[in-house]
């Protein structure tokens, strides 16, 4: 084995061996700008395979210790400190074993010489601040915007389907500004926070900055850092830097999200909005002749002259009355089986229709009476209903292009508005009342002396023998609650006979101006007897009417006799005259009437419809005499009032929007050409507006907020502080490395340079100083450089004057900046 090494320790230089090789440094501790001399590493080490490894031969000795030929042991040692230098070792030391000598620097002085070949205060109108300071700007004034939108709400009517900007194109420039202006923000704030960090570093009598600040930037580049490095919030976090760092943060996250809750258009319903509209008017309320022209059927005028248009508005009777009719009785029945009905009218199922087969009509039961009081006042079953529809004509004013109202079908399927309008709206009264066969024989011709009844020949003609106006007929216990006689200026029915028990008939000797229909029936109970109703309408003004449209369908409803309702038509008609009831919609009714086969009574033809409506009857209470209404059973004016209702809304549609008839010259009150007429109406539509679609999103405003703070407060400072110049950002990892390969080793982070500081170590602070001898940069910690008074000998050379004054030692350019640069000077750096 000596041998062997002897033979390895001859391929060295004489004078040098390998541990007295050193490598080439870039620093001298020993000197400023003195470098070791080139050394020569070329040796070789000849047929080492053959033998035990030379390099494990001198680990394991070192390791366990080894032995000189006399059997002395050298230990090894594992700590730098206890390794002496090859001078001081013993002479019987072989070469290669001697310990390294490890310099220790403890001073700014024993380090490179390292000159910066720029100052660190760069020019005001160089690339990097002009920049950032552009940045800056764009960055606030668009959050400013972005948060003045996302408070005001507006409604963007120039977006959507046949705008000039497409829905999805609008959301796309949002979602792109709001990107830039959250790349804008990052940059600013990581900009704003590594100026507020070196200048901290920089000034000499500050605190100085932390290995946990400085990582503040990767909180807001990359906040997940916050989770895996979580030991910098504990030191920093709670500072104001770090909080404005954490908020920025918390922005940089969510700004997209936020501008895309609250900023992006979305189909949203606005407010309710006061405003006028505009109808086309064609022909009085309840104009049989105009209804029965434009009635549309392939049958020709030149096939049937004389009942081609009635027989067509029969049958638009017919389907119209018997569809509304049977859906009310659905829905009764559905409640009957679910136990949720009701004696009270106002809680009892409204009046339903539909026009178009897309569109939903309920009415509303207005002047409720109580059924009992009156039966107890006139010792009679009374019942006296009332029922009110939505005027006809607002679903086509709705769409009528002179009001510029974006229907459901322009806003891609989504769209939806609501019309509430101060119309007045039609209503019909059906008046039943209960009658025995001596109160209503005066009405019944079969009845009268000498009578030649025929069935066969009465609903065709009248018998000829009914006395003729003005004679007044006959008289009737119910002349007060009907309004016959010459008191009312009505004349009563005549009915060519009585009907069978479940039939009604109608009757045909109302003539001009009469204005109600006549219908007398059997029930299928005793008492009453017989009942008679009376089917009349007007035009009411305690009503407005509601238009709900959407694309899967619109509601036309009734808002009625609501002290809250400002849009109740007779408020703003002061002329209105409630209770004029319609002597042409009469005509109408009887076409009606005729269509539903209510008269074939008159032959006893065991209709179903009548079967249905005299099954209807109220609930007599035999003890107290009372009538009440049935709660699992409509009643049979309520189940008329349903059936007609279909006539209300065929007399309004092309009718006008207030009360009565305002045009002259026009023959059966039929304009030739249609005319539009306005009134007064509220418009909630749904449209693309900024704002959030739930009241959760408002958090969002948290964001939307900060985001322009924050940015303000950074173009302030680059305004006010840094006055348009930027300091060279000494967080910015390819500085803070040029910075730290340069800077002398510190003892203030033993034990880090293979794991990272952890600890105590992260809030150990740090500065930048200047070699002003070589106007070199390096980087300390304030520990190291303490003297035996607490002062920093770092920074013991910064106490001369910022501006040089005559008869001063001249100082080069770059140490009179770093001069200038770590003395404090403005009030702004007392924050640092």
């Amino acid at each position: 084995m000596t041998n062997s090494r002897d033979s390895q320790r001859s391929l060295l230089p004489e004078e040098e061996d390998l541990v007295t090789v050193r490598p080439n440094r870039a620093w001298n501790p020993l000197g400023r700008g003195q470098f070791s001399p080139e050394p020569d590493y070329s040796y070789s080490l000849h047929n080492y395979e053959s033998r035990e490894s030379f390099s494990d031969e001198v680990f394991r000795d070192v390791g366990l210790g080894i032995s000189n030929e006399s059997g002395d042991t050298f230990l090894a040692r594992g700590k730098r400190d206890s390794f002496r230098s090859s001078e001081t070792s013993q002479p019987n030391t072989p070469g290669f074993l001697k310990t390294p000598q490890i310099p220790t620097i403890s001073s700014p002085q024993h380090q490179t010489t390292c000159p910066s070949r720029s100052t660190v205060l760069q020019r005001r109108f160089s690339w990097v601040p002009v920049s950032i300071f552009l940045l800056a700007i764009y960055a606030t004034a668009f959050s400013g915007v972005y948060l003045a939108v996302a408070f005001w709400k507006p409604r963007w009517t120039r977006v959507g389907s046949g705008a000039p900007v497409a829905a999805s194109t609008a959301n796309l420039l949002c979602a792109f500004f709001a990107k830039t202006i959250e790349l804008a923000y990052v940059t600013i704030c990581v900009a704003f926070l590594g100026q507020v960090l070196s200048r901290r570093a920089l000034t000499g009598e500050s605190r100085g900055i932390s290995i946990s600040d400085m990582s503040m930037r990767a909180w807001i580049m990359q906040p997940g850092s916050m989770l895996v490095h979580w030991e910098t919030l504990r030191y920093s976090a709670l500072t104001f830097l770090g909080l404005m760092a954490l908020t920025s943060s918390i922005v940089a996250m969510l700004y997209t999200t936020a501008a895309e809750a609250l900023v992006s258009p979305k189909l949203i319903m606005g407010p309710s909005e006061k405003t006028t509209l505009w109808g086309k008017v064609h022909a009085s309320f309840g104009n049989p002749d105009y209804l029965a022209y434009n009635c549309q059927t392939p049958i020709p005028e030149s096939m049937d002259l004389t009942a081609r248009n009635d027989t067509c508005l029969q049958i638009e009777h017919a389907g119209t009355a018997y569809h509304n009719y049977q859906q009310w009785i659905t829905t009764w029945s559905n409640l009957v089986d679910q136990g949720n009905t009701s004696d009270r009218l106002d809680k009892r199922p409204k009046p339903t229709g539909s026009i178009w087969d897309n569109t939903t009509v309920t009415g509303s039961w207005i002047e409720i009476q109580d059924i009992t009081e009156l039966s107890k006042k006139h010792n009679r079953m009374v019942n006296n209903i009332t029922m009110a529809f939505p005027h006809g004509g607002i679903p086509g004013a709705a769409m009528d292009q002179k009001n510029n109202i974006r229907q459901p079908k322009q806003s891609s399927g989504e769209g939806q508005y609501i019309i509430e309008a101060s119309v007045p709206s039609p209503a019909v009264n059906v008046l039943c009342v209960g009658m025995s066969e001596d109160e209503l024989s005066p009405l019944v011709y079969s009845s009268w002396p000498n009578a030649n009844f025929s069935a066969t020949t009465w609903s065709v003609s009248a018998a000829p023998d009914i006395p003729q106006y003005p004679s007044w007929i006959n008289s009737t216990v119910v002349d007060s609650l009907f309004g016959f006689g010459e008191k009312y200026g009505q004349r009563p029915p005549v009915f060519g006979t009585f009907p069978k028990i479940h039939n009604t008939i109608t009757n045909t000797t109302g003539l001009w101006s009469a204005n109600a229909v006549y219908l007398v029936g059997k029930p299928s109970v005793p008492n009453p007897e017989y009942v008679m109703c009376a089917i009349r309408a007007k035009e009411t003004g305690v009503c407005s009417t509601r238009y709900d449209a959407e694309s899967s369908g619109a509601i036309l409803s009734t808002h009625c006799e609501d002290t809250f309702n400002d849009l109740q038509y007779n408020r703003h008609d002061p002329s209105f005259i409630e209770g004029e009831w319609s002597s042409d919609w009469k005509n109408v009714a009887t076409e009606w009437a005729n269509a539903l086969s209510l008269g074939s009574g008159i032959t006893n033809s065991q209709a179903s419809n009548e079967r249905l409506i005299m099954q209807m009857m109220p609930s007599h209470d035999n003890a107290t005499d009372a009538f009440t209404l049935n709660p699992a059973l409509p009643s049979i004016g309520e189940a008329i009032a349903v059936m007609v209702g279909s006539t209300l809304i065929l007399s309004t549609q092309s009718a006008p929007f207030v009360q009565g008839w305002n045009y002259t010259n026009t023959p059966n009150d039929i304009l030739t050409t249609p005319t539009y007429q306005h009134f007064k109406a509220t418009l909630q539509a749904i449209g693309y507006a900024s704002g959030g679609t739930e009241k959760w999103q408002g958090v969002f405003y948290v964001v939307l907020i900060f985001a322009f703070l924050t940015s303000a407060i950074c173009l302030v400072f680059m305004i006010i502080e840094a006055r348009g110049h930027q300091i060279t950002d000494f967080t910015e990892p390819q500085n803070l490395f040029a910075l730290a390969v340069n800077s002398p080793p510190s003892s203030r982070l033993t034990g880090a340079c293979g794991c990272g500081p952890t600890g105590s170590q992260m809030k150990e602070r740090w500065f930048i100083g200047m070699e002003e001898t070589d106007e070199h940069y390096y980087i300390r910690a304030k520990a190291d450089g303490m003297n035996s008074h607490g002062i920093s000998s770092g920074y013991s050379q910064l106490d001369p004057m910022d501006i040089e004054e005559p008869g001063t030692k001249p100082v080069s350019p770059a140490v009179n900046e770093f001069r200038k640069i770590s003395k404090r000077g403005s009030w702004l750096a007392k924050f640092y």
